[in-house]
């Protein structure tokens, strides 16, 4: 099979905002190829194949917080359309280059599943995306976001469900978020061992709701 490509937006957003990643890179073939040498050899055969690509304006550096410079590995003109995830992290509402707003508006036609963490949603809902959906967004953001995007239903939960499109608050909640859908789309077992229980994660102690 192909390797799975993940798209991650990390122009101008903060670094708990993308961190969400790392759960599902704990899954690759990569990772889990580490940890056979550990006594875990018997999750090689669920391990996945995975691509990662970061999308940035250009190659150049891309500033993320807190004062960290990564390399982009992609353009958004030049990034493929039909990833199978698209994760976007929260950049000011200030950052909205017309490029970025064109492959989201593109990508989320043909990307299998979009993840948004903290005023992620907000970004794409800037590219017409989130029209008519469910969404939620950082919950100190969402007064501000029912202004900008009233078109959007926005929800005061911490994740949001609305077909392929999963929105989260904060980046805490975006990594339950994750966390759920990683456990909803492969085997509970798998995900709990080599990922959730190595990085101390438990979605379900906190849940979707606000309480």
């Amino acid at each position: 099979m192909a390797p799975l490509k993940i798209g991650v937006m990390l122009e101008k957003v903060q670094l708990s905002d993308i961190t969400c990643i790392d759960l599902i890179g704990n899954l690759s073939t990569e990772y889990v190829k580490v940890l056979a040498g550990l006594g875990y050899a018997e999750y090689l055969q669920q391990a996945i194949d995975m691509e990662f690509l970061y999308i940035s304006s250009s190659l150049e550096l891309a500033f993320m917080t807190p004062s960290m410079h990564v390399k982009p590995t992609v353009t958004y003109d030049d990034c493929p359309r039909d990833l199978d995830i698209l994760v976007i992290g929260g950049p000011p509402p200030t950052h909205r280059p017309e490029a970025s707003l064109k492959f989201m508006k593109e990508a989320a036609e043909k990307t299998k599943v979009v993840l948004t963490t903290c005023i992620g949603s907000a970004w794409l809902a800037s590219a017409g995306v989130l029209d008519g959906k469910k969404a939620t967004t950082n919950r100190e953001f969402l007064p501000i976001a029912r202004q900008m995007h009233p078109d959007v239903e926005w929800l005061d939960q911490r994740w949001v469900v609305d077909g392929k499109f999963w929105t989260a608050g904060g980046a805490g909640a975006g990594n339950d978020m994750v966390a759920a859908y990683a456990l909803q789309t492969w085997d509970e077992k798998f995900v709990k061992t080599v990922s959730l229980n190595m990085l101390d994660m438990d979605p379900a102690s906190r849940g979707q709701f606000y309480k």
